[in-house]
């Protein structure tokens, strides 16, 4: 008899089941969870970008993320832009790299998490910034 399935398919259950948001949080449900950020990548030298991030807006608490080029610009494939909201909710977007280019993104009135990646032309993917954004209001 052949098992030789057992194994991914056990291996794909175990994934699945710890993937998930498993626990329950300590205020029972009720308010925010701040995502935590993780570490960042530099770029290879020569294939350095600057992608600028705005703080929100205390209006409309929204993000403006903005691609202000740099001397690697003609190396990158692609910019994925996430923001996740205290919710879990994920909003993504692709920022062209093109010098002035900019993604506009619904913040919420609490603290997001941004994420970037960036791709180069060789294919590799490189997390490029990582970071927490307050609402601050006026005052």
């Amino acid at each position: 008899m052949k098992t030789s399935w057992f194994v991914p398919v056990a291996l794909t259950v175990t994934l699945l089941l710890f993937s998930g948001c498993t626990g329950t949080r300590p205020d029972g449900g009720a308010g925010a969870v701040v995502p935590t950020p993780g570490p960042v990548q530099t770029l290879p030298p020569g294939k350095d970008v600057t992608i600028q991030i705005n703080e929100k807006d205390t209006s409309y608490a929204t993000i403006t993320v903005i691609f202000s080029g740099g001397e690697g610009q003609i190396a990158v494939r692609d910019i994925l832009v996430m923001v996740t909201h205290p919710d879990g909710t994920v909003l993504t977007g692709h920022l062209p790299p093109v010098k002035g280019e900019e993604l506009v993104f619904q913040g919420t009135r609490d603290t997001d998490r941004i994420e970037v990646w960036v791709t180069l032309n060789t294919g590799i993917r490189y997390k490029v910034i990582d970071q927490l954004l307050p609402y601050r209001t006026r005052g």
